[in-house]
């Protein structure tokens, strides 16, 4: 019972499409017959418009949700740094590149713990399109002043993705993800004191 049930769970989307596709055909029939009053040539081509219409309804909102979040991983997401922590000649090594950095490229975990906050806020940026706007405000430790924001998107999918997936996960903006990212942000963050080059 429990493998019919597993299997009915996995192939329960594939099994709408092949119901809705016949659907979809059926309405493009009905109505190139019945509305479309014209030569056979317009009938096909207003029979194959309604067809598609109708067929990429139920994912309409994956497809303008999935444009709209590159749109503003493209023009709005990004760091800004306000202000740079001057750091002595320790934390640096001969060659003047810095030692905070694990071996995976990310900030030493008592190193992050002494210098900086970070305070992150999640805004339900689109409801309908199934996008959150991810704001990470990083501040100094000790005097709490503002040294950077961060700001990336993610994107849940359509309401089919978001209402039928057993495991959804969110795309969020590439920038995030790259390898280097933390060395980048970081290295912009964090300089040499003056007196310590």
């Amino acid at each position: 019972m429990k493998q019919l049930l597993g299997f009915m769970v996995l192939t329960g989307p594939l099994f709408l499409i092949v119901l809705w596709v016949p659907v979809c055909i059926a309405l493009a029939v009905l109505v190139a017959k019945k509305l479309i009053k014209k030569s056979l040539p317009l009938k096909i081509t207003g029979g194959l418009a309604v067809f598609l219409i109708i067929l990429l309804l139920p994912v309409s909102d994956e497809i303008a949700g999935r444009i709209y979040f590159h749109h503003l991983c493209e023009t709005e997401a990004g760091v800004k740094v306000y202000q740079q922590i001057e750091l002595p000649a320790e934390y640096w090594d001969e060659n003047g590149k810095p030692k905070f950095f694990n071996k995976q490229g990310y900030l030493k975990h008592e190193f992050w713990v002494n210098f900086i906050d970070e305070d992150s806020h999640v805004i339900h940026y689109s409801q309908i399109l199934g996008i959150d706007k991810d704001f990470t405000i990083v501040k100094r430790k000790n005097s709490k002043r503002k040294l950077a924001d961060i700001i990336t998107f993610r994107f849940w999918g359509g309401w089919l993705r978001r209402n039928f997936s057993p495991h959804n996960t969110a795309n969020s903006c590439q920038f995030l993800h790259s390898s280097d990212f933390g060395r980048n942000f970081y290295g912009k963050l964090f300089i040499q004191a003056m007196s310590s080059k």
